[in-house]
């Protein structure tokens, strides 16, 4: 005969307490102290229990047709001024509409909150600790803060939090993100099967940063799996207008003879024409983020939208098991993008390709 089941009830005995002290225990709920909290979990390790998945399945059906019962609000935290710098940048806009969306469908009311460009300034992080707090919000979400905040600062252990790339702050917070490694180098890819043999990358400076070099480790990657491919040094640009940029990529586009260019900037091919080239007649330039109307019309189209769902996924777990402040180690869940055919990005001529 199998031993007898180790119930919560065995575990309330043993611990001296009542059994909803056991279950709030489980699932680390704040209403109890710490120590409390570790002393039963600690000791019901040690009596080998284990939730019945039933049971489980039971309550999660329970509680998920109950709409009103909802926990706490989620917050996203944006680094922009207001929604007008909101619907100037894509991507913040993508993230925020497919967390939106998903935040509603599984039962929750998600706010957005603008913290301007003085994220890192002294206290920022507490008077948003206090906002979130008189809203009743528990769970929050860093939505891709730019590259140019380096430390945000909050009482992490009062809240669930999960991050949207933003790996710059250094947080040991669950991330999601776009894979942009993954991305650029299905970008190289598609560019070789299309017969290009020297593709170069023009990338932000500062994105780099952020994103830990994930483009040009993708680049250099795919290059490598090509023996035909030239390994060209990345162009990494400091400033975003295209008068501003155009002479280092004029420059290097002839230094280095590039045939194609991959960037995720939407300002190359702009800058590349007002120095007298033809794109896609001399160069071409294949977009690592697709924007619709602005930029190249083919390249990688990120999953902006996916992102913000896959955010409001994470931490909707964290806050039913009452998981907060920072992990170790937190987890890293990356969103492909997919290929887009445009004619900016037609099929190679194998021809010199001078500028005019």
């Amino acid at each position: 005969m199998p031993p007898p089941r180790v119930t919560m009830r065995d575990v309330a005995r043993a611990a001296a307490v009542h059994q909803t002290t056991v279950s709030l225990a489980l699932r680390n709920d704040p209403r109890l102290p710490v120590a409390t909290r570790e002393r039963i979990r600690r000791l019901a390790r040690q009596l080998g229990y284990t939730p019945d998945p039933m049971l489980s399945a039971l309550n999660f059906y329970r509680t998920s047709r109950h709409a009103a019962k909802a926990p706490a609000g989620m917050g996203f935290l944006l680094n922009l001024r207001d929604r007008k710098e909101l619907a100037a940048s894509y991507p913040h806009r993508l993230f925020l509409e497919g967390a939106r969306q998903h935040a509603e469908q599984i039962g929750y009311r998600l706010e957005e909150f603008y913290l301007g460009h003085e994220a890192a300034a002294a206290g920022a992080g507490r008077r948003m600790e206090r906002i979130l707090k008189a809203r009743g919000i528990a769970g929050v979400i860093l939505g891709a803060f730019g590259d140019t905040t380096v430390a945000f600062q909050m009482r992490w252990a009062q809240f669930s939090a999960v991050v949207i790339e933003s790996q710059q702050l250094g947080l040991s917070l669950h991330m999601v993100s776009n894979h942009q490694l993954a991305i650029t180098r299905e970008a190289v890819r598609r560019l070789y099967g299309l017969g290009y043999r020297r593709i170069g990358l023009a990338v932000g400076a500062r994105e780099e940063v952020y994103l830990r070099n994930a483009f040009t480790a993708g680049y250099y990657v795919e290059v490598a799996q090509h023996a035909e491919l030239a390994r060209l040094p990345p162009c990494l640009l400091e400033e975003r207008a295209s008068s501003e940029i155009a002479p280092a990529v004029d420059r290097w586009a002839r230094e280095q003879g590039v045939e194609a260019v991959i960037s995720n900037w939407i300002s190359v091919p702009r800058a590349l024409r007002l120095r007298g080239w033809r794109v896609p007649g001399d160069i071409v330039v294949a977009s690592l983020d697709l924007t619709p109307g602005a930029g190249a019309n083919a390249g990688m189209r990120q999953n902006h939208r996916v992102v913000g769902e896959r955010a409001v996924e994470q931490l909707a777990i964290l806050m039913k098991t009452n998981q907060r402040g920072l992990v170790d180690p937190p987890n890293r869940t990356l969103i492909e993008g997919v290929w887009v055919n445009g004619t900016d990005v037609p099929r190679c001529r194998r021809r010199s390709r001078a500028r005019r």
